[in-house]
């Protein structure tokens, strides 16, 4: 598949949502398409950061008693998965979101499951689902949702959302040319291993 039919599969397909409890009748269909409505804009920037350090909402944006938990595949390496649990705490800072919280898809802890109970437990009524995945695949498509559906059964009257995966973004081509240049700088000898090389030595020309 070529990037633009990707590009193409990505923006018709943008989001799944579910409602659970009384108000279900309220659901959105499995997939929202944006595609065939050129009104639809889709802000990449909701939420803005305030001179406090915290957030403030935008035009659709996390309140109060949202939770939005991450979740990548999940790893039998311990260093991998404590990787996920760095990012959160980033991304928290970053956001100022009162509620974040990892979760694995599986192979690890905490699970989807134990991660939507925390963010319940923490008072909220509506959970974000955000795949620390780079492309939509049957993850996204099949076992995320399952594992969420199965997840929100303890929870009746709390809805809950799953975003699309990092995908086709330009915020990603900054992000690669960095660790391109971090790593060729640590082979000319002048920088250190960056975070995910260090202490393997992989880090080097062949």
């Amino acid at each position: 598949m070529d990037s633009s039919s990707l590009s193409s599969q990505f923006k018709s397909k943008s989001c799944l949502f579910r409602q659970t409890g009384p108000n279900s009748r309220r659901a959105l269909p499995s997939f929202v398409d944006l595609s065939n409505n050129p009104k639809a804009n889709v802000p990449t920037r909701l939420f803005f950061a305030s001179s406090n350090g915290g957030y403030r909402q935008g035009t659709h944006g996390i309140g109060s008693k949202d939770g939005v938990i991450i979740v990548d595949h999940g790893s039998r390496r311990k260093e991998s998965n404590l990787m996920l649990d760095e990012f959160v705490i980033m991304f928290k800072d970053k956001t100022g979101y009162p509620i974040v919280e990892p979760a694995h898809m599986e192979l690890a802890e905490p699970s989807i499951k134990d991660a939507f109970a925390s963010c319940v437990n923490q008072g909220v009524n509506r959970v974000i689902v955000s795949p620390f995945f780079l492309f939509p695949g049957r993850h996204w498509h099949q076992d995320i949702p399952s594992l969420t559906a199965e997840a929100a059964k303890d929870h009746p009257g709390v809805s809950y959302m799953i975003t699309a995966p990092l995908g086709l973004h330009e915020l990603l081509v900054d992000v690669v040319n960095d660790r391109i240049q971090h790593c060729l700088g640590h082979v000319a000898g002048d920088a250190d291993e960056c975070s995910v090389c260090a202490g393997t030595g992989k880090c080097q020309l062949y």
